[in-house]
């Protein structure tokens, strides 16, 4: 046998052993993933005397780490734009950073569940009247949980929701869908 065939036919073991291996872990919460979502935002600021209701979008990155039991621990960041708009003070938002701690649970048969519960902090940047050409950021602190189903070991699908605060009776709440895409 050559050293090519060689190399060849041990290549195709190891990654049919790894592939195996891979398949019987059944850790589909695991490791770097990004992904996006879209939903819902009712944002309700001081300077409004109702909430805002628009058109969330943005994406997400992040890192987990799911243990033999289950348990799932990771951080995600995300940026997008919450569509907050008040035509009568002329103020809207530009964009939102969030960077939040992921802990929850895999369940089922084939592990392929993840209830989870987040907690981080958020930075929205709004735009003051287009006039003034003034900006400013409100950081405030996000709460929130969901469901996420691995449809294989690479794709996912997430239902969510974010409560957020920025203190002095301003806050948001969001509903988000996304997909992720694990490597």
């Amino acid at each position: 046998m050559s050293i090519t065939k060689t190399i060849i036919a041990a290549s195709i073991v190891s990654l049919t052993a790894a592939t195996a291996t891979l398949a019987q872990d059944g850790k589909y919460f695991d490791g770097s993933y990004v992904g996006i979502e879209g939903g819902l935002d009712w944002t309700e600021l001081a300077i409004d005397s109702n909430s805002d209701n628009s058109l969330y979008y943005g994406g997400v990155i992040g890192f987990r780490n799911q243990m033999d039991s289950g348990i799932v621990t990771g951080i995600e960041g995300s940026f997008g734009d919450t569509g907050y708009k008040n035509d009568l003070t002329g103020t809207h938002s530009n964009y939102e950073w969030s960077a939040s701690l992921i802990l929850g649970k895999a369940f089922g048969q084939d592990g392929t569940n993840l209830l989870y519960g987040k907690a981080g902090y958020v930075r929205t940047n709004f735009d003051a009247t287009p006039a003034d050409d003034d900006s400013y950021g409100e950081g405030g602190w996000r709460f929130g949980g969901g469901y996420e189903r691995a449809v294989n070991e690479r794709l996912s699908m997430r239902l969510g929701a974010d409560y957020t605060t920025y203190g002095n009776d301003e806050n948001a709440w969001q509903t988000k869908a996304g997909v992720l895409v694990s490597f």
